[in-house]
């Protein structure tokens, strides 16, 4: 039954080359009908085209459901249009064979134009599935059989000898010339399936980078309109009461921003197959008490209970703390975000299997409103959101469960959901991991301006202005002696005429990067071919940063830059050869 309505599908283009045949019939049905007569058999003229007629007609009807676009023929339909193709063929084949039988006429070569023409007119109508082919060429080749026997029975048509191997050769050549049409049909009409999914991909992909740009553009509005807003506040000089208020907005606003860029470069980076994960060992009993932390006064100022499992301390395991925490912070937000009032937990289980490895186990649950059904398979869309509702009352990319749900499957974990609407979700992280080794955590204290050393000589290469400005106001607290360069051969112009004790370079400039400067420096032999470089890029790349460190750069900061760890990353710069040694 499947077979029958899979053929259904491909006896469209059948039924339609077999009604553009109908002419060709019809003139050879009058040719045979002058054979008959030249032949003296006039008697069965009038038969015959009344059997032309009927057998035509009924292929007419039977292929009708076939030959309309919206029509949904059955196996019924299909056997009824295998069967009238058969008939006209079993027709015209079995007259070929009377013709060639008729002592003394020499139709024997007519009588074989009948039959090649007929499997030749199959091949075309057939051309897509071979079960159609053999259905209609089946009479044709049963009287190429036919022929040799009855020549071998005595007939006097055709010598026995001569006809049987031109029967083999011509079923041969008919059967090798079909399957190289068939097998070029076939391949075309991959190639076609083909293009038309590229075509819908590349059409899906564009709808995307559309949706894309319009809720990124739509989202990064809120963050900037605050940024800009208080900048404005802070020019027009507030009061110092506000002007703290402003900047702690302003600050809340860049870090929004900062989410959403790095939750757009993670799904790119995804989507290109680039992302990279470390390994190094950390307390998974430290992460969730950082996280359960971070997130307390969040969920206080909300009015909502926030609970944790406590591990045991030193659950040391190997992986890439750096993104477990970011999955973990993506699922607490939407969490917080989507819970109104109510408890929100971290469930955390921690499972040896096997030697040296952990199945480690994290569920976020809440008491929100639930996800509806329908909007669980649009969950995990990038720029999508459950709803309509969901979007217009929350925000958001709908990019944070994409990327977190990329990254459990990049560790060899996944990411699942359990909810019910009015019941809350309830989102599982699940991974192994590799046991880890104790490790010993220097306490870190960030550098204020005031512990570098004044007087600094700083030489900052960026191509873009508001980067020069923004490092100028940055380090301006520090009192250094700040040059700047907007590309890298400025830069290497200035490092050959004055001494610097610390250059920030930029990695991506037009012209010579920051990589080819910090190269060419080092190879100069001048006074500054030995003082630290600190490079920063928006790149973040274990790749990208190794080359960082290859072309001679002493140190790496990501952007966008923020004051603290720039002032680190300049005391570290600036220590003494024994304290650099010793960090």
């Amino acid at each position: 039954m499947d077979r029958l309505t899979s053929l259904g599908a491909l006896l469209s283009a059948t039924a339609h080359e077999r009604r553009r045949q109908v002419p060709v019939r019809i003139l050879l049905a009058l040719l045979v009908a002058w054979a008959l007569y030249s032949a003296g058999q006039g008697a069965w003229i009038g038969a015959w085209l009344a059997a032309v007629a009927a057998i035509q007609g009924f292929e007419i009807v039977a292929m009708f459901r076939f030959r309309r676009a919206d029509a949904r023929p059955g196996a019924a339909d299909v056997v009824l249009a295998l069967t009238s193709t058969m008939a006209m063929a079993a027709l015209f084949a079995g007259t070929s064979v009377a013709i060639w039988a008729i002592d003394g006429r020499g139709l024997e070569g007519f009588a074989m134009l009948i039959i090649a023409g007929g499997l030749l007119t199959n091949v075309a109508s057939g051309i897509e599935a071979r079960s159609i082919f053999y259905v209609g060429a089946a009479p044709y080749l049963v009287a190429l059989v036919a022929m040799p026997l009855m020549a071998m029975a005595g007939s006097t048509s055709g010598d026995p000898v001569l006809t049987s191997l031109g029967s083999i050769l011509f079923i041969g050549a008919i059967v090798n010339v079909y399957g190289r049409v068939h097998a070029a049909r076939v391949a075309e009409l991959g190639a076609l399936t083909e293009a038309e999914m590229r075509v819908e991909q590349a059409q899906g992909a564009m709808a995307d980078r559309a949706a894309m740009a319009a809720i990124i553009s739509h989202e990064l509005r809120t963050p900037v309109s605050a940024i800009l807003a208080g900048a404005q506040v802070i020019r027009d000089d507030a009061a110092p009461a506000q002007r703290q208020e402003t900047a702690e907005l302003i600050v809340d606003a860049s870090a929004l921003m900062t989410r959403m860029l790095n939750d757009l470069l993670d799904h790119s980076k995804m989507e290109a197959g680039a992302m990279s994960l470390e390994s190094r060992d950390f307390d998974l009993s430290r992460m969730i008490g950082d996280t359960e932390r971070f997130w307390r006064a969040q969920v206080a100022e909300k009015g909502l209970v926030l609970k944790a499992t406590v591990l045991e301390p030193g659950q040391w395991l190997r992986g890439d703390p750096y993104r477990l925490r970011q999955i973990l912070n993506n699922l607490m937000s939407n969490a917080i975000k989507f819970t109104a009032q109510g408890e929100v937990s971290v469930e955390v289980a921690v499972t040896p299997v096997g030697a040296g490895e952990r199945a480690v186990t994290i569920t976020v649950r809440d008491e929100g409103a639930g996800i509806a059904p329908e909007a669980m398979d649009r969950l995990f869309t990038p720029f999508a959101q459950g709803s309509s509702e969901v979007a217009r009352t929350y925000g958001g990319t709908g990019l944070g469960l994409k990327v977190s749900r990329d990254l459990a499957r990049l560790m060899g974990g996944d990411l699942t959901v359990d909810s019910a609407p009015g019941q809350g979700a309830a989102f599982t992280l699940s991974v192994r991991l590799a046991a880890g080794a104790p490790v010993t955590e220097a306490e870190a204290t960030a550098t204020t301006a005031l512990d570098l050393r004044p007087s600094l000589r700083i030489l900052a290469v960026d191509d873009h202005e508001i980067n020069r400005r923004t490092l100028a106001l940055v380090l301006q607290p520090l009192g250094v002696d700040l040059s700047t360069a907007s590309d890298g051969m400025l830069a290497l112009d200035l490092l050959a005429r004055q001494a610097f004790d610390v250059v920030l370079m930029d990695v991506n400039m037009p012209g010579i990067d920051g990589n080819e400067t910090t190269r060419r420096l080092r190879a100069s032999g001048g006074p500054n071919a030995d003082i630290p470089v600190i490079g920063f890029s928006a790149g973040t790349e274990a790749a990208q940063i190794a080359a960082c460190r290859a072309a001679g750069m002493t140190d790496w900061l990501a952007k966008p830059l923020e004051p603290h760890r720039l002032y680190d990353a300049l005391h570290r710069a600036t220590a003494p050869e024994t304290e650099r040694a010793a960090a």
